[in-house]
């Protein structure tokens, strides 16, 4: 596309201000894939150093700040089998001047024991996160998980785990087995994260971003502190 000397496609201001967003949003996205790349190689003070203190992580496993989420993966990560692999998509990322969203499909990679077999549990989300710029530097200010669906394959094939059919049912679908593992270890299991199974909790989730995004201090939209 082109066009005439001090056209808003040309001129220097409208340049200059695209390539500022551009900046920016990829200083943003390279912001949310790096977080989970920090957790992945239990890099503890490069992940905790991409959250503003005031944070919030909403997951499945937890609700928290980010000096929690730090000190629980910390923890995860020193028992046999805890830790957990993220395969990132691209991060999309909406950009209003100090405030920005940021959207990264991804797919957690986990080897478990269900009921002593041991088991390749996979499952598949979207990590929504609020972002903003304080004192000139972007950091994220959430964690969201959207959950989309969750498989369980045997290592060896063959072994299929015998699994409470009936606790199985009980649990959210998009994800199940991550619950029933969870109770499986004696944590607590919630049922209020958003998911496409709850589509209700997504669109709560995804107006209170928009709001936020246009200037609007509310909070996230999920769990008790909606």
């Amino acid at each position: 596309m082109t066009g005439g000397t001090g056209s808003p496609i040309t001129s220097a201001p409208s340049a200059s201000r695209l390539a500022a967003a551009i900046a920016d949003k990829f200083l943003i996205a390279e912001l949310a894939q790096a977080e989970r790349r920090a957790r992945d190689a239990r890099d503890w003070a490069l992940m905790l150093d991409c959250y503003h203190p005031d944070a919030r992580i909403f997951l499945s496993w937890i609700d928290g700040s980010p000096a929690d989420f730090v000190t629980r993966s910390k923890r995860m990560a020193q028992v046999p089998g805890g830790h957990a692999i993220h395969q990132n998509g691209v991060t999309g990322v909406q950009l209003n001047e100090d405030r920005a969203l940021a959207d990264t499909s991804c797919a957690i990679l986990m080897r478990r024991l269900f009921a002593g077999v041991e088991c390749d549990l996979t499952g598949y989300c979207r990590h929504r996160s609020r972002a903003e710029r304080r004192d000139g530097a972007w950091r994220l200010l959430s964690l969201v998980g959207v959950y989309e669906k969750n498989t369980l394959v045997p290592v060896i094939p063959g072994t299929a785990p015998e699994l409470n059919q009936k606790r199985l049912a009980a649990y959210r679908p998009s994800y199940n087995f991550q619950s029933y593992h969870r109770e499986q270890e004696g944590n607590a299991v919630f049922a209020d994260r958003p998911g496409t199974d709850r589509p209700d909790l997504v669109d709560a989730l995804e107006a209170a971003d928009r709001a936020w995004l246009d200037g609007a201090d509310v909070p996230l939209g999920v769990g008790e502190r909606a």
